[in-house]
């Protein structure tokens, strides 16, 4: 499948919305892409500054103005409309009770990769951590590692940094299987495993991390710990009654994390690795 390179960039009227704006200039000036950016907000002079930065780069601008309320069902028009190579955004997990905030529902519902911004450092010559399931048996989720690997890969080469990758393990328990009773024997098990996954995809790390936890209180200290600049991870995209129970890795580490995260959903990373070797 071809690569559409076209960008979409969600912007709003909040000061984070400005590292958003950055990431894409970024990244658009260096792949060449058309730039659609979404403003929410009733600020038009604030919203044409934003293109205008694009623009100065010669980055080829399509401008659209809505509602908070009315961004998902706009985002999911856009989208059936033409395929986007990568969602930009500032990270806002806030949410209101129980309520699933409006960055976890664009994680669930639009298929499309998404970056949420949330540090000011370029991940140039930094950290990028690749976060993987490798102690799953699930084919699908074997395949989103290896998706999840190849493109924390990419960026490391494309921006020189280090490839970190890790896995949360469950914690000890009690069954018949001895590997689940020694948490030392289920990391070692995880580390293996992980190291074959990176030999089979012919990928070297810099660095594997292997610790014991639930992965979204897990993965955000091991990042902290590396510096990591990016975290790459899958998401199931879990919705419906499950999806409000329970949530996804994805959009349940976003409080907790103090740098960038990139989320694939299953299949897309054909649409993103090309994009990455250039």
């Amino acid at each position: 499948m071809l690569l559409n390179k076209r960008l979409l960039l969600v912007l709003d009227q909040q000061n984070q919305a400005c590292l958003a704006l950055q990431r894409c200039h970024l990244i658009a000036s260096r792949l060449h892409s058309p730039v659609t950016m979404v403003w929410l907000g009733d600020d038009p002079a604030k919203a044409q500054q934003a293109v205008a930065q694009l623009e100065a780069d010669g980055i080829d601008v399509t401008l659209h103005q809505c509602p908070r309320n009315k961004l998902l069902k706009l985002l999911a028009k856009l989208l059936s409309q033409q395929p986007f190579g990568l969602l930009i955004k500032s990270s806002d997990p806030r949410q209101s009770g129980f309520m699933t905030s409006l960055d976890g529902h664009i994680l669930r519902d639009l298929p499309c990769p998404v970056l949420l911004v949330k540090g000011d450092q370029l991940w140039q010559a930094g950290v990028v951590m690749a976060a993987v399931d490798a102690l799953t048996e699930d084919a699908h989720q074997r395949q989103l590692n290896d998706d999840v690997l190849t493109i924390a890969a990419q960026i490391a080469e494309a921006t020189e940094s280090a490839l970190t990758a890790a896995v949360a393990c469950p914690s000890a328990m009690m069954g018949a299987d001895p590997v689940l009773q020694s948490e030392n024997l289920i990391q070692e098990k995880a580390q293996q495993a992980l190291e074959a996954q990176l030999s089979r995809l012919s990928l070297t790390a810099k660095a594997v991390a292997v610790g014991e936890g639930p992965a979204e209180y897990w993965l955000p200290e091991a990042a902290a710990q590396l510096t990591a600049r990016l975290i790459v991870i899958g998401t199931r995209a879990r919705g419906g009654l499950k999806g409000a129970l329970i949530g996804n890795t994805a959009e349940r580490i976003l409080s907790r994390l103090d740098c960038d995260i990139l989320v694939l959903r299953i299949g897309l990373a054909d649409e993103v690795v090309p994009v990455l070797k250039q």
